[in-house]
This record gives structure tokens, sequence and C-alpha cells, in this order.
């Protein structure tokens, strides 16, 4: 079997989030809802216990003050016990709900799918769950539940040991003392065993995240058919980039008969100018190159008698500043200005030369 070598695309991992395949850590909900209802218990305990010890109350001694029990006064008490019930516990519910919802949130962003609640058959095949129980991955996750329960169990038996001369005292005072003193270690064990527990599923959620990301892996193989699905076969591709590199490499060959001039650096750089007053506004790079294709324009140059000019600093600044059939830049006028009033002058030499070598001839 293939090795995966290659980290996961960003198109593999949205494709694995789209199936409901995401790093997430249950014990980070557990462990976070733990410490949210020991945080809340610890303010709101007396409460609790005083309204539950009131309610109680009232429903064995209500029936007993009612001249006569109908269903209709029964069902009308149960449900004011049952508001005023409701409305005590809203606030912890409400503070436990928004604390897994943020746990889940911490863990996978705002996330939402629907693939996990596709029915799967296979899931009610007791050979399939057999498998799985005894799977690499059932073995890690009895581990990793034996570790759990000894971890707590050490940390509630220190704390229990810790509080036992204090739970030895209890007979000697009385029931509020001995409330009060149950409380307060109760709330000290669950605070003690929910930052352990957080402690295991930060550990749980680095693991879970770190086999998510390995079984995200990718083969060679699948990372050029990923690239050949989403971007086109990659030899395809650069092949017809070397066609269009060609093609507009000849248009650009084509063009050089045209121009004015081509400036060089002499050797590195060539750079070829057209300008026509009536339909430019400024010269314009028909061609450029270097070094081999520099070479090649400034042959072709020779052979339509194209004039070739010396002259470095703007050789170079063509080049790098002016892309093919853009105009040159204002900062370039004067220079190259300079240069094409040369080539004019040696044209206006040439005819004048050309025109008397005629009225020679012609006289001859």
């Amino acid at each position: 079997m293939p090795e995966r070598t290659e980290a996961p695309t960003p198109h593999r991992i949205a494709e694995a989030r789209r199936k409901g395949q995401i790093a997430r850590s249950t014990e980070i909900n557990t462990a976070l809802l733990l410490l949210a209802g020991f945080w809340m218990l610890g303010p709101m305990a007396q409460r609790l216990a005083s309204e539950l010890a009131h309610m109680t109350r009232e429903c064995f001694t209500w029936p007993l003050a009612q001249e006569e029990l109908t269903v209709s006064g029964l069902l009308h008490g149960g449900l004011g016990v049952g508001l005023r019930f409701g409305l005590l516990l809203a606030p912890f519910v409400g503070v436990l709900m928004v604390t897994g919802i943020g746990a889940n949130v911490l863990q996978t962003g705002l996330f939402f799918s629907f693939a996990g609640l596709k029915p799967n058959l296979s899931k009610l095949n007791p050979l399939s769950g057999l498998q799985r129980i005894v799977s690499k991955q059932g073995v890690i996750e009895l581990a990793k539940a034996s570790l759990k329960i000894a971890v707590v169990g050490l940390v509630a038996y220190g704390g229990i040991r810790k509080a036992y001369p204090e739970l030895l005292t209890l007979p000697h005072h009385g029931l509020a003392h001995s409330w009060a003193t149950w409380q307060g270690i109760a709330l000290n064990l669950g605070l003690r065993i929910g930052m352990t527990f957080m402690g295991l599923a930060v550990m749980d959620y680095l693991v879970q995240r770190w086999q998510w990301w390995q079984g995200l892996r990718m083969t060679r193989e699948e990372l050029r058919e990923e690239m050949r699905q989403s971007e086109g076969d990659p030899q395809l591709k650069g092949r017809l980039r070397q066609r269009q590199r060609y093609l507009a490499q000849s248009r650009m060959m084509a063009a050089v008969p045209t121009a004015d001039v081509v400036v060089t650096n002499p050797t590195h750089y060539a750079v070829a100018l057209a300008y026509d007053a009536k339909t430019m506004a400024a010269p314009t790079v028909v061609a450029k190159g270097q070094r081999l294709v520099a070479q090649k324009i400034k042959d072709l140059a020779r052979q339509h008698r194209v004039p070739i000019v010396e002259n470095k600093p703007l050789a170079q600044a063509l080049f790098k500043s002016v892309e093919v059939g853009h105009e040159i830049p204002g900062n370039l006028y004067d220079a190259a200005a300079g240069v094409l009033a040369y080539v004019y002058s040696l044209r206006s030499v040439r005819r004048h030369a050309a025109r008397t070598s005629t009225r020679v001839h012609q006289s001859a």
C-alpha cells in the first residue's frame, strides 16, 4: 500500500468537513460542563437546597390543607411546583447549554453537517460492532477510559483523604455546619476533578487532531489525481503554456521589422521601439528580450535594416519597466527622444545620399 507522505490539500480538508470528519474530543465538552456545573453550584447550592426543602414541604402539607382534593386542583398545584422548580434551575441549565455549544464551537468553529445523520445499516451489524470493539481504535478507547477512571479515582481519593480529619468532627456539630462542610468538600472535589478532566481532555484533543490529520494525508498518486481534477492535467497545462509562449514570441518577432530602432545593452538586452506621431502618444515597445532572444531581435533588425543603437541605461530601463505593446513612461521620454532623433537624422542622411546617387547616375 502506498505510503501517505503528502499533507492534505485545502480541498481534501473541506471535503472531510463536509462529510462530518472533524477533529473533536468529547472529553473537552465533558470537562467544561463539569467545571461550569460545579462553578454554578457554588453560589446556588444554598438557595437550591432551601427552595427544594420548601417545595418538598409544600408537596406534603398542601394536600392536607385542602378541604377537597380534585384532579384539577392536583394538576394546578403540580404545575405550580413544576414551574417554580423550572425557574429555579433555568440559570443552571442555561449556563450548561451555552457551555456545551461553546465547547463545540471552540473545537470546530461554526460547523454544521448532516452527513452523520444519514442512516448507515452497517452500524446495526453485530459483527461490525464487534470488529470495532476489538479493533486498534477500540483498544485505544478502552485504554483512555481506564486511564480516566484511574486518574479521577486518585484525585477523588486525594481530596477525600485531605478532608477526612474534618469529616470525623461532623458528629460533634449541628446539621447546618455539616451541610456547609459537605457542600465545601463536594465543590472542591468537583472542581479538582473538573480540572483533571480538562487536562486529560486537552491531551485527548491533541491526539484526536493528530489522528485526524494523519487520516487525511495523501499519497503522491492521490495528490496528482486531485490536481488533475481541480486544475487539469499538469503536463497538458505545461504544453499549453509552452505553446502560448511560442505564439507570443512569434508575434513579437514579427513586429521587429516594423520598429524604428532597436536599443541594446549591447550583449544582454535588446528592446525594439516604434513611434508614429499620428497614431501613438509616445514611443511603444514592440519587442524585447535578453541573451538569446536579444540576439535574435538584433539579427532580425539587421536583416530588415532597422537601426541598432547601443544605450545601456535606456535598454536596461526599458526592459525592466515596460511590457511589450506598452508605451514608455514619461521619465524615459528624453532618452528615447534622443535615440529616435539620431535615427531620424541618420535616415535623412541616407535618403539624401540615395537621391544624390540617383541624380549622378541619371546625369551619366
